[in-house]
């Protein structure tokens, strides 16, 4: 289990728990990224957004909230 800020864009996520407090854990519900979903990294490094997607769903976070993020690496098994 890593932070989603660690990841390396391509790969695919898996969302494991929120290092956050209930508003952040809200917000991020509330953009669609839940525990036990499956997102690829297009993109992100530090001073860029991180975007995930599902499908056609797109979402964008910054990299502090990518910090909050605890997923493992379903390609690897990380």
């Amino acid at each position: 289990m890593v932070p989603l800020a660690f990841v390396e864009p391509g790969s695919v996520v898996e969302v494991l728990d929120f290092r956050c407090g209930s508003a952040c854990t809200c917000r991020l519900r509330e953009l669609g990224i839940v525990r036990g979903c499956r997102y690829r990294v297009s993109t992100g490094a530090v001073n860029r957004p991180f975007i995930l997607s599902n499908g056609e769903t797109r979402i964008g976070i910054g990299a502090g909230m990518a910090l909050k993020v605890m997923v493992k690496d379903v390609n690897h098994g990380g």
